[in-house]
């Protein structure tokens, strides 16, 4: 973790880098990339003094888990990137490696986790892929898509600036997007998400409502947009009994952690709080907590992806709060999480 003044040192040298590239930043055409100034807003972005120009995110289309980096070969990622570079434009074709990388990009569990607004709007069409070369058929119009595709990357953006600081650390990222989703979002009892226009991470979005796997992924696809490297994760339970849930896995600096929205819903545990419980949990943590081993865990993004050939979990419990405490609010400038157990109101700090 970082601590205070060197946050605020990193925040300065990105201010003067980005500052001296400002021109050209302004003028790039289309679908953005991570993080670029704009003129001030009124979001919650930093003001850089000298010419009131603030930073902000804007929607990136190649947000990508280095987690499936591992796992996946390289021209899987390179040919996904041109996909959504052609989708950005409205195109009908793009390159590709093979066969086998064509399949991945056009996978309806790729688009639906990691370009949302294209899951169920777009298919491979008759001509599919061919000499170097990937079809892409619209369901609609490429014009429908298009403007589908402009409101939902806005929407994000809007999300992301209104929730995440700039100098925010991958920790504080986690934190403050998991007390936002487990305080405005409902578990779907009726199956909405899977009656609404798109794929299940789309419609999560978009109805604020969804099952473990839809607010697993969406929590990871928000994580992904901030820069923070993060995988849906699933497992059946069954040596243990527990049955089916799926969560959101996590790496900070090389150790990773478990982080399950839809368990901590204030919706569903009557709390005023966010239920910490769930929040960057250790291997031993998630199966404490509902029975879920890591030799279970399954990764859905790869075709029989077994999860338990990554390092799950490191075991370190340095962000672990006392058993049966929720968030009452947090202070990331003072890394002061606030939160209330059977023993009253108290402060954790973290580095």
């Amino acid at each position: 973790m970082t601590v205070k003044g060197a946050k605020s040192n990193r925040f300065s040298t990105k201010c003067r880098l980005i500052t001296a590239l400002l021109v050209s930043a302004l003028l790039l055409p289309g679908c953005g990339h991570g993080i670029v100034p704009e003129m001030s807003a009124g979001t919650s972005e930093t003001a850089v003094t000298a010419g009131q120009i603030s930073i902000s995110y804007v929607f990136d289309q190649h947000a990508y888990p280095a987690i499936l980096e591992d796992c996946c070969p390289e021209e899987y990622r390179d040919s996904f990137f041109n996909l959504c570079d052609a989708l950005c434009e409205g195109k009908d074709t793009f390159e590709c490696s093979n066969k086998e990388a064509y399949a991945f990009c056009m996978d309806p569990e790729t688009l639906n986790q990691l370009y949302p607004a294209a899951c169920g709007q777009i298919s491979a069409g008759d001509r599919a892929f061919e000499n170097g070369t990937g079809h892409i058929r619209y369901e609609k119009s490429a014009g429908e898509f298009m403007e589908r595709q402009k409101a939902f990357q806005n929407d994000i953006s809007a999300l992301i600036n209104r929730y995440i600081k700039p100098d925010y650390t991958d920790f504080e990222k986690c934190l403050v997007l998991y007390d936002y989703m487990t305080s405005e979002y409902q578990f779907d009892h009726i199956d909405e998400v899977r009656q609404f226009d798109g794929g299940t991470v789309y419609s999560c979005f978009e109805l604020k409502k969804g099952i473990c796997s839809d607010l697993s992924a969406l929590y990871a696809y928000l994580l992904m947009e901030c820069g923070v490297d993060a995988v849906a994760v699933e497992n059946a339970g069954a040596q243990t009994g527990a049955g089916y849930h799926a969560w959101t896995y996590v790496r900070l600096g090389g150790e990773g952690f478990h982080i399950d929205v839809s368990s901590a819903l204030k919706d569903e545990t009557g709390l005023p709080g966010s239920l910490m419980d769930y929040f960057m949990m250790t291997d031993t943590d998630r199966s404490s907590y509902g029975g879920y081993i890591s030799e279970e865990t399954q990764i859905p993004l790869i075709s029989g992806g077994s999860a338990k050939d990554l390092t799950i979990s490191s075991g370190n419990t340095k962000y672990r709060l006392p058993e049966w405490s929720y968030c009452t609010g947090h202070d990331t400038d003072r890394n002061i999480i606030y939160y209330t157990d059977s023993n009253g109101d108290h402060e954790f700090i973290y580095e």
